[in-house]
This record gives structure tokens, sequence and C-alpha cells, in this order.
């Protein structure tokens, strides 16, 4: 399988953790055309956002609807926990860091550059703090984001957490996840994690290789 993006994109990564968990091989490759709205992307995913993936002659977009598809692929490890009530825990954690932690980081991209408007700066982080303090409210880091075991919490929460860590410094967060017991507690476990673990270096290469291209 190929898949068309950067994996530090948290987008890319929960495909990619869903990948090497389940033992799935998925190949990243560079947007066809030099980039994501180029014509021949567009082709493969006419939104024009990253991932899209192909296995053999079926492409699929959405990073949420590439996790089911590879989910229903390969059905042992399961990352859906069978019990409704264990399920909805995993799902509900997965939502809020996967999309309102992560949406309120990604509102600082357009605030990037030499004179960002302060204001705005200034709601972006009492956003991201907001749901960094509920992200720590439901989070289990028991040593997973539900629990004792890796689930689609896991798939959504890592890319998340670990893209917050990489990109706030940039706006001169020293300590991202301030003093946040549990979720500090959760990314200092997964890092020793072997799959977990491999998605956060690739990361965090892939931003720095990000970064050198913006100031190049």
């Amino acid at each position: 399988m190929d898949i068309y993006g950067a994996i530090f994109s948290p987008y890319c990564a929960r495909v990619a953790l869903t990948a090497r968990f389940k033992g799935i091989k998925l190949n990243f490759k560079p947007t066809p055309g030099g980039g994501y709205k180029s014509p021949e992307y567009l082709k493969l995913n006419p939104l024009g956002k990253v991932p899209a993936l192909k296995d053999g002659k079926t492409v699929i977009y959405e990073s949420g609807v590439i996790v089911e598809y590879l989910e229903a692929k390969k059905k042992k490890k399961p990352v859906v926990p069978k019990k409704a009530k264990a399920a909805a825990e995993a799902r509900m954690i997965a939502a809020v860091i996967g999309e309102y932690v992560h949406g309120a980081v990604g509102k600082l991209f357009p605030l990037m550059g030499p004179n960002p408007d302060k204001a705005a700066l200034t709601a972006v982080f009492a956003d991201i703090d907001k749901y960094l303090d509920i992200a720590e409210q439901v989070i289990a880091a028991k040593p997973f984001a539900a629990g004792a075991k890796f689930t689609i919490a896991d798939i959504y929460a890592l890319p998340a957490l670990q893209f917050a860590s990489l990109f706030m410094p940039v706006f001169g967060v020293a300590k991202p996840l301030g003093a946040r017991k549990k979720l500090n507690a959760y990314m200092t476990k997964a890092k020793k994690h072997k799959v977990m673990g491999s998605v956060m270096k690739d990361m965090d290469d892939s931003f720095k290789a990000w970064q050198k291209s913006r100031a190049g």
C-alpha cells in the first residue's frame, strides 16, 4: 500500500500508526505533481488534502476512513474495543485529542511569520490550554490512552500530542504539555513503545525536514 503525504502531519501519522500496529506494510510517497493541490494529486484526492491511500486500484482519502479501512482489512490486532462502553470511551479520547487539541494547535499555522497577531496568538493558546486540560481529564495513560491496551484512542491521541510537542516550540512554548502529569507520562511511555516510538521519531525527523525546507 502507498500513502501520500508527510508523516509529521497527524492525519498521516495516525494512518502510519494503525498500519504499523497491525503489521501492514505502508510506503510513504511524495504527492505527485509536487504538491497536494497539483492536478496529478487531485486525481487521487479531489479534496486536495493528505493523506490518500492507494491499495492496488483502490484509492481512499480522509484519515479516519483509511484507519477504518485498515481495521477491516486486517482483523487481527483490532484497535476498536468490542464492548460498547470501552469502544465509546476510546473514541471519546480520540475525538477530544485528535480533533479538538489538534484543531486548536492547527490554528497556529496562519500565524506563522515574523510579526504574528499577538491577540490572535493569545486566543489560540487559550483554546489549546482549554483542550489540553480536557485531554488531561479523559486520557487514562495506564499506559495507553484508554487503559491497558492499544486502541483507536492512541491512533488519534499520539500523533496530535506529538505534533503539538513539535510545533508549539516554534512559537516559543518550551513545554507544550505544561505540567499535565498524565499527558506527560503518556508521551514518555509512548516513546519507549516499539511501534508508537517509531512513529514519534519519524514525525520528529519529518518535521525537521519540513522546517529545513521552509528555511531554505
